[in-house]
């Protein structure tokens, strides 16, 4: 019998392709996410830190306390950029998300079909060395009489 060929190998190979893409892009997304996060906690840590150092001094000048003031309007200021970034980037990570669960969808749903042609091929493949044995059987015992 002859080899076992998938019509559809092409285009389960190229949904197993896309899928991994999707993967990879859902990857950055949460590496980009990720990173947000990090330089979110970095300025909290930077403005508490200035804050305890300059709060921590024995007298403080007014010019500190404004420097301060500012600096903390600042950090405040980049902090609810960065949510804003944060929240932007988490919609795009459930957006990826989505999009990867669907291109695994596609390729799994090429990978049933595939592996049920391969099925009904091996019972084809069985019935047709089945009748070949049976074929040889009957003809040695026909040659031996």
């Amino acid at each position: 019998m002859k080899r076992f060929n998938f019509s559809l190998e092409r285009v389960r190979r190229w949904r197993d392709g896309q899928a991994r893409l999707e993967e990879l892009k859902l990857e950055q997304l949460a590496e980009q996410a990720k990173g947000l996060g990090d330089e979110k906690r970095a300025m909290q840590s930077a403005a508490a830190q200035s804050q305890s150092e300059v709060l921590g001094q024995p007298s403080i000048e007014a010019i500190q306390l404004q420097s301060l003031d500012a600096y903390r309007r600042h950090t405040r200021n980049r902090i609810r950029d960065i949510e804003i970034r944060e929240r932007e980037a988490g919609a795009a990570v459930e957006v990826q998300l989505q999009r990867v669960i669907q291109a695994r969808k596609d390729a799994e749903l090429l990978e049933r079909l595939k592996q049920k042609a391969l099925d009904a091929w091996q019972v084809a493949n069985d019935r047709e060395e089945e009748t070949a044995a049976t074929e040889l059987y009957l003809a040695k015992r026909a040659r031996t009489r």
